[in-house]
Parts: C-alpha cells; structure tokens; sequence
C-alpha cells in the first residue's frame, strides 16, 4: 500500500457537496460514539459496529433523511474509524475518542470504493462528485484501495489515494560493522552521524515567530463571528501551513540522503521519549520544531523500500558510559563530558552525539 497526495479544484457545487460529506461523516462519528458511551453505561457491554450500521440504515429512513444526500460508503466509513479508534484506545496506542468539531481546521471524509482517477483528463470521481479537476502530478499504477478527500485550515482541497501497487520490498541487506552508520538527533544540530557529518537545524518555526505574533495579535482583536476574523484567521492557518510545509520538505531531503544516497546500508538510532521530552516547557517548542518523530518515521519506511536496515538502540542502553575498546562502564556520565579516559585500559573515548542545546 501506498498513498499519493494530491491537489483538487472542485467547482462551487462540488465543494457544497463536499462540506456535506464532511458535515455528515463528523455527525455519524460523533453519534456513534455518544452510541457507544450510552450503550456502555447503561449495560457494561460494548455496542458493535455491526448494530451501530443497523441502527444508522433505520435513522436514515425515519428521521435523518438528509444522510443520503452523501455517499453511503463514506458513512461506513466513519464506523470504522471510530471502531479504530477504540481499538488503538485499548491497545494503549492513544487516548479515549473525542467528538469531533467542525470549527476544528481539517475536515476529511473518505471513500472506499467506486473511486476512479483519470490521468489523461486530469480529474477524479468519486460516488456522487464526479469530475474533480486534480493535479496528478505522480502517476502510479495499482488499485485504489480508498481516497480521502481533506480541506486544510486555509481552504485548500486534497485527494490521499492509497493504491495497492502489488510491489514487494526487497529483503533487508545483511548488517555489516563497516557499511552501518549511527544517527543522532539534536537541537543544535539537527543530525549528526559517527562519521562527524552535520546537517544544520534550520528551525523553521522560529523564522516564522515573528510574523506569527503579529497576524494572531491581528486575530485576537476581530470581532468573533464576522467575516474580517474568518479572513485573519485563514491568514494565520497559511502561515502554519507554511512551517509545515517546509519542514516536511526538509525532512524529506534529509531521509532520502541517507536511504536512497548514502552508502551505508544499516542505520543506528536511538529510541527516543519524544513524548516525554516535550513536557521540558523550556525546550517542548524547540523540540517539536525540529520534528524528530516525523524524521525517525519517514526513514523507517524509505529504509524499508530500500532494503536497507534501521536499528532502535534502547533508550535505556548506556552505550556513552561504555568504553570502545575494553567495554568498561562509567557509573555517571554527564552531558557536558564529550571525552573521558578509560580508567580499564586508559583509551580515550569521545562522544559524537551533539544533543546539547
């Protein structure tokens, strides 16, 4: 599976029908749910997704009329998302469901089936929106699995069409000492790898603050409910949309140096509690900034296309403590000491890490 991510143009009627896929999916989510708690409450026992479809055939017959207007699989949809949801809840993946708004700043509804794109006319049709002029700048060959139709904060329109391509990774390289490089991540430095290469942390948020400031301190003086705050705001969501775009695109040309460019074939990385580390109020910004866990992720999975390998080292493991040579163990070590002498066999040990702010 592999998804592609598209910009749509749809005309004034497609995006009337568009907000109504999105109004309707954000109302069965958010019903569901209520379902569910209700259900929970009332009987101890969780309610299935198979009698939530059922009970959502019969409302559309009698007092929601007005869900089909929208496409029906898009409702199902929604099920399953929240079915998701529980699911990644009891796993310990992620937090209780929250009902969903519709003044938070994306909106997104998908499709999972009846879904074409026509590359020759540059459009995609999807169950009752047909002709959506799109800029299918990759093409890809496969079939779609499911499309889901978003709009960002700033109004604009994106298609995510997951496509399975039937292509199979290649086996994972051999681990070898001498092609396998170890990657560290920081805030002075971006990246840094045991050859001593750095790659310069451009802090892309920081650029923007000043800016920022200015449009929300605009923001907050608009009068709540009227057109002139609407406009601000969309100006404020461009600058964000801004940032991240940029970081994803640097994230990207930092991953694809290592997993399409460089010669090593294994990668070393430390486990990190990005979660943990953020809760630091003094570093939490810089932190999330930087976009460790967006850089770690996309590497995993351009490492995997590769064939190359990506080791997590324990985030528990003492491997700065430890002697190259004769493996004696530090008992502290603290982060201002880049080199100590082994009091074992008197060899010099020197941290490459830079994670020092």
């Amino acid at each position: 599976m592999r998804a592609f991510k598209y910009r749509i143009y749809p005309n004034v009627e497609q995006k009337v029908l568009i907000a109504k896929h999105f109004g309707c999916s954000r109302h069965v989510y958010n019903w569901a749910l209520s379902e569910k708690d209700k259900h929970y409450k009332e009987t101890g026992k969780s309610l299935t997704r198979r009698r939530l479809q059922d009970r959502l055939v019969a409302s559309k017959k009698d007092d929601k009329e007005w869900l089909t207007e929208v496409n029906s699989q898009s409702l199902l949809a929604s099920l399953a998302n929240l079915d998701a949801a529980f699911f990644n809840f009891f796993q310990g993946r992620a937090g209780f469901p929250k009902f969903k708004s519709k003044y938070s700043g994306w909106q997104s509804f998908q499709c999972p089936q009846h879904v074409t794109v026509d590359f020759e006319k540059a459009v995609i049709n999807l169950p009752k929106l047909k002709g959506i002029k799109a800029k299918l700048h990759r093409p890809f060959s496969g079939t779609v699995k499911t499309v889901t139709v978003k709009r960002s904060p700033s109004g604009k329109y994106f298609a995510s069409v997951l496509v399975d391509d039937g292509a199979v990774d290649p086996a994972p390289s051999t681990i070898e000492p001498e092609a396998t490089i170890g990657l560290d991540v920081g805030l002075t430095h971006f990246l840094i790898d045991s050859e001593g290469n750095k790659t310069e942390n451009p802090r892309i948020l920081k650029a923007s603050l000043t800016r920022l400031a200015v449009e929300q301190k605009k923001l907050a003086r608009k009068k709540k409910g009227s057109g002139s705050r609407a406009k601000q705001k969309r100006k404020v969501s461009i600058i964000h949309e801004q940032v991240a775009n940029r970081r994803y695109d640097f994230i990207h040309q930092a991953t694809a140096n290592l997993a399409d460019k460089s010669h090593a074939t294994t990668f070393a990385v430390e486990d990190l509690n990005i979660k943990g580390m953020v809760k630091n109020h003094k570093l939490s910004r810089a932190i999330q900034d930087a976009g460790w866990g967006m850089f770690l992720t996309t590497l995993e999975y351009k490492c995997r296309w590769n064939g190359k390998n990506l080791i997590r080292i324990g985030r528990f493991e003492p491997s700065s403590k430890l002697c190259n040579d004769c493996k004696y163990k530090m008992e502290s070590m603290p982060l201002s000491v880049r080199e100590w002498l082994c009091p074992g066999c008197l060899s010099l040990n020197i941290r490459w890490d830079a994670a020092i702010v």
